[in-house]
């Protein structure tokens, strides 16, 4: 895959997502320093809203530097901190949609 591709496009989107137009998408959060992926990852898969707290007791990184990360991913538009608990914030998803009774005729040929 070309420089061009889909892991060097964040910059692009984020700046349409600011107009609110393009939301983030699950793809999106490949193209994130491993840093800010892997708290996104841990909030991601809390069954609760965790405290930026529970964050870094969770990853057994230092307070502060979970705060500084939760920072840039708002900006991002990543999570969302709401009542003081994380939550990521709603994402683009792609949906198939399959006409009907098409691939009852494709059967036929």
């Amino acid at each position: 895959m070309s420089a061009d591709g889909m892991f060097n496009r964040l910059g692009d989107r984020l700046a349409q997502n600011e107009s609110g137009d393009v939301p983030v998408t699950m793809s999106d959060l490949l193209d994130l320093p491993d840093d800010q992926r892997t708290v996104v990852r841990e909030v991601m898969r809390s069954s609760d809203p965790m405290t930026p707290g529970e964050v870094a007791d969770a990853l057994e990184w230092p307070l502060p530097d979970v705060e500084r990360l939760l920072g840039d991913l708002s900006l991002l538009g990543m999570v969302e901190v709401v009542d003081g608990r994380i939550k990521v914030s709603p994402m683009h998803r792609t949906t198939r949609a399959t006409p009907g009774g098409l691939w009852g005729l494709l059967d036929e040929l």
